[in-house]
């Protein structure tokens, strides 16, 4: 039976999680797993997520790092946790915020399963009936990045830094095998490691149906200088196809 493990990295996020929605949806399917990485939260995240994971144990973990080191790390590591159990044929990972709901995650698992693709990744198109809601200066900020990375990488991906992919078990277990040099890019890291170690590769990128701005991004003006490190970062250990 085909399984999927979704990885959730989580930090400082007590006034926004909500446990209803993730309890909610894996016991209307058995055949998900939740992993909730902890990256170093000092808020009241982690009795909120042992709370979930109380009320339903076979469906929801926690693992909780020492300190914070940002979201590509987190996602790593959970990444990780959920090869060491061996029970998943798809490992996937989504935002905290449900700015991309499971089920939106879970559709993009079904896909996979129906197409036989190694990894599927989930894009925020506006298209007839779909709802994205994105604010302007963040669509534009996304273009622009999304415009540079994909001059330099020819990847082919309109939208690589969504936060809802989905991998086969094997194809993770490759490119989670060494660290991630970027944070914020680590999405890109993946996609690049992917074609250099895996190029039979079968992936499909497909428009989610709903998606919704949560606010309170983490990339801002003040961000400038450290997107600009990140990208130069990226390019420094990722050569130019």
């Amino acid at each position: 039976m085909s399984k999927i493990a979704v990885i959730i990295p989580v930090y400082n996020e007590a006034l926004r999680l909500q446990p209803e929605e993730f309890t909610r949806f894996v016991l209307a399917h058995s055949d998900v797993v939740l992993f909730f990485v902890n990256d170093g939260s000092n808020d009241q995240t982690v009795e909120l997520l042992e709370k979930m994971k109380d009320a339903v144990p076979a469906f929801i973990k926690v693992l909780s790092l020492p300190a914070n080191k940002g979201k590509a790390n987190a996602v790593r590591q959970g990444i990780l946790m959920a090869l060491a159990e061996g029970e998943f044929s798809h490992i996937g990972y989504l935002d905290a915020d449900l700015s991309t709901s499971v089920s939106e995650l879970y559709r993009l698992y079904q896909y996979a399963l129906s197409n036989q693709y190694d990894y599927v990744l989930g894009s925020r198109v506006k298209l007839l009936n779909t709802v994205i809601e994105r604010s302007f200066s963040r669509h534009i900020a996304g273009r622009m990045i999304a415009t540079l990375i994909d001059s330099r990488y020819r990847l082919g991906v309109y939208d690589t830094q969504c936060g809802a992919k989905c991998f086969t078990q094997g194809l993770a277990r490759q490119f989670v095998e060494q660290s991630f040099f970027t944070t914020w890019f680590f999405d890109v890291e993946i996609l690049l490691r992917i074609r250099k170690y895996q190029p039979a590769s079968r992936g499909a990128e497909i428009p989610l149906t709903a998606w919704k701005d949560p606010g309170n991004s983490s990339i801002n003006f003040f961000s400038f200088p450290l997107v600009v490190k990140e990208i130069f970062s990226l390019f420094t250990h990722y050569p130019a196809r």
